[in-house]
C-alpha cells in the first residue's frame, strides 16, 4: 500500500487562553491554498511551536499567572495527520519566568525553552511518549555588556548541524551563548560565546544547509551577521554584517526571523516597523549575502515566517496585520512575489509547516 503525505502549517499567537491560539492549516502545494482544519483554546500566548512529524508531536510555549507574576509551561500535543486535530497529552511547568520560543535537540531527547523576560534558558526531558514530561536545568545568563541597566534577554535556541551544540541568542547582552547539553546530569553545560556589535540585539539565528555559514539576525539595529561555522571547536567566525533595510529608509524598525533556502543560495529576514521580507543571495564559496529585494509584508508587525515544503511558497505572520499572507518563491533567484491569498487570524506570531505521511 503506497503512503502519501499531508502538509500541514501550525501557527501560534498572541492570545488569552479563552480564544484559539493554536490553528492548524492544510497546506496545498499546488496552488498554495490554506484551509483551516482545527483550532485550540485553553494556552495563554502560545507564541512558538516546535512539531516532531517521526512522533506526531506539537510542543506550544504557554505562560501561567503565579505569585503575582508568570511563569513558563510547555504543552504536548499529539496531531491527527489526517485530521488536523490536537488532543492535549500533558503540561509541564518551571521556568521562573515566561518564555518566548521553544526547540527540540536532534535526538528527539529534550526541549529547550529560552526566556527573554527572565534572561534564562531551560531544558525539558522527553519521556518514551515523546512527551515533556520533566522540568531538568535551568541556566540564568548574567551580566550587562554596555550599562548596567541592560539585562539578559534570551530570545532562541538553535542547534549546529551537527547537534553538538545550541547556540543562544541573548539579544540584552549582544552575545551569542552556546551550550552543550550534558546527558549524564540532564543540565546544560556552557561552551563558549560569541560577542555582536553593541546594541545590535541578536534574536533568531539559521545555519546554511551545507553546515559552513550560520546567519544572526539583529533586532535593535537592523542587520544581517554572517559566520563561519568552525565545526571542530563548536565556534562562530564572523564574515560579514549588513543592514536588512533599504538606504532610503529613515523610520524605525526592528527585525524578527531568518531563514536560509533549502539550496542554501537565498536568505530571507523580516522587518517590522518597514513591514518587509528582504531576501538576500548568497555566495555559495564564502557565505557572503547580497540583498536583491525588499517586499512589503502586506500587514503589520511581521514577527515570523516559513518557507514551505518544496521551497515554492513563503508564509508570513503578521501580528498587527492579522493576518497570514502567502507568496511565491521564484526557483531562479528565490526573489518573491505577493499571491494574492491572505488569511485572518488574530495576532499570529509563529507559522510552522510540517510534511506527515498519511
Amino acid at each position: 500500500m503506497e503512503t502519501s503525505t499531508k502538509t500541514l502549517v501550525f501557527t501560534g499567537s498572541y492570545a488569552e487562553a479563552s480564544e484559539n491560539g493554536i490553528c492548524v492549516y492544510s497546506f496545498n502545494q499546488d496552488n498554495g491554498d490554506l484551509t483551516l482544519l482545527h483550532q485550540v483554546s485553553g494556552v495563554k500566548n502560545p507564541t512558538f511551536l516546535n512539531i516532531n512529524t517521526e512522533t506526531n508531536r506539537l510542543y506550544a510555549i504557554g505562560e501561567v499567572a503565579k505569585d503575582g507574576g508568570k511563569i513558563g509551561e510547555v504543552i504536548t500535543f499529539e496531531i491527527n495527520p489526517s485530521t488536523g486535530a490536537l488532543l492535549e497529552l500533558n503540561r509541564v511547568q518551571g521556568s521562573s519566568s515566561s518564555t518566548c520560543h521553544i526547540q527540540r535537540d536532534p535526538e528527539d531527547q529534550y526541549l529547550i525553552v529560552s526566556s527573554y523576560h527572565g534572561g534564562s534558558v531551560g531544558l525539558i526531558a522527553l519521556d518514551e511518549h515523546a512527551v515533556a514530561s520533566k522540568w531538568l536545568n535551568e541556566q540564568f545568563h548574567e551580566g550587562h555588556r554596555s550599562n548596567a541597566e541592560q539585562q539578559p534577554r534570551a530570545h532562541s535556541a538553535f542547534f549546529s548541524p551537527d547537534g553538538k551544540y545550541v547556540f543562544i541568542q541573548d539579544l540584552g547582552l549582544d552575545k551569542i551563548i552556546s551550550y552543550q547539553i550534558d546527558k549524564k546530569d540532564n543540565t546544560l553545560k556552557f561552551h563558549g560565546e560569541t560577542l555582536l556589535e553593541l546594541g545590535s540585539g541578536p534574536r533568531h539565528l539559521a545555519f546554511h544547509p551545507s553546515g559552513k555559514y550560520a546567519y544572526v539576525i539583529n533586532e535593535l539595529n537592523s542587520t544581517v551577521k554572517a559566520f563561519r561555522y568552525v565545526s571542530e571547536e563548536g565556534r562562530l567566525e564572523a564574515i560579514q554584517m549588513l543592514s536588512t533595510l533599504p538606504d532610503d529608509f529613515t523610520g524605525e524598525s526592528y527585525c524578527a526571523e531568518i531563514a536560509v533556502s533549502e539550496d542554501g543560495l537565498t536568505v530571507y529576514g523580516s522587518n517590522r516597523g518597514h513591514d518587509s521580507i528582504v531576501v538576500f543571495s548568497v555566495d555559495p564559496s564564502t557565505g557572503e549575502l547580497t540583498p536583491i529585494q525588499f517586499i512589503s509584508t502586506e500587514g503589520g508587525h511581521p514577527r515570523h515566517f516559513s518557507l514551505m515544503p518544496e521551497g515554492k511558497f513563503m508564509v508570513v505572520a503578521n501580528r498587527d496585520g492579522d493576518n497570514l499572507v502567502l507568496y511565491t518563491v521564484n526557483p531562479e533567484n528565490g526573489m518573491l512575489q505577493f499571491t494574492g491569498k491572505t488569511i485572518e487570524q488574530s495576532k499570529p506570531v509563529c507559522v510552522k509547516p510540517a510534511v506527515f505521511k498519511v
